[in-house]
């Protein structure tokens, strides 16, 4: 199993245009942020594995700066009900490990993730690997 912490506050997949190519300021900066996480991931995990891999995910999103004291104490630790949706956070997360944590993300069998506010925004990763053969 590899338990890994990336303190990133986390970013929706964007759509790029033909070719792959990203054009606007948000899609680079969503390039930095997927090569950000993949450096992160090196130092923990040495080689990506063939087997099987069940994945759970937390997504530690930030409270926001304008809610009063009190509310952002409130909300700590509860469930994050806006945007980015929780689908296009795994895609980028999962396209940062590629070739990383496994050689394709088609090796994820299973996904248990959520998002949630917190004072300390990130991506919480625990990955399993099954013992059978891919």
């Amino acid at each position: 199993m590899h338990k890994l912490f990336i303190p990133i506050v986390p970013m929706g997949a964007v759509r790029t245009t033909q070719k792959q190519k990203f054009v606007d300021e948000r899609a680079k900066r969503y390039f930095t942020y997927k090569q950000h996480i993949a450096l992160l991931a090196k130092q923990h995990i040495k080689m990506p594995s063939a087997n099987p891999i069940l994945a759970d995910i937390t997504f530690y999103m930030p409270i926001p700066n304008s809610w009063s004291q009190k509310k952002k104490e409130r909300y700590n630790g509860a469930i994050h009900k806006s945007k980015p949706d929780i689908d296009n956070l795994i895609k980028g997360l999962f396209d940062s490990l590629n070739k990383i944590a496994w050689k394709d993300d088609n090796q994820v069998y299973e996904v248990h993730s959520k998002k949630i506010y917190s004072f300390n925004p990130g991506i919480g990763v625990e990955i399993w690997e099954s013992e059978e053969e891919y």
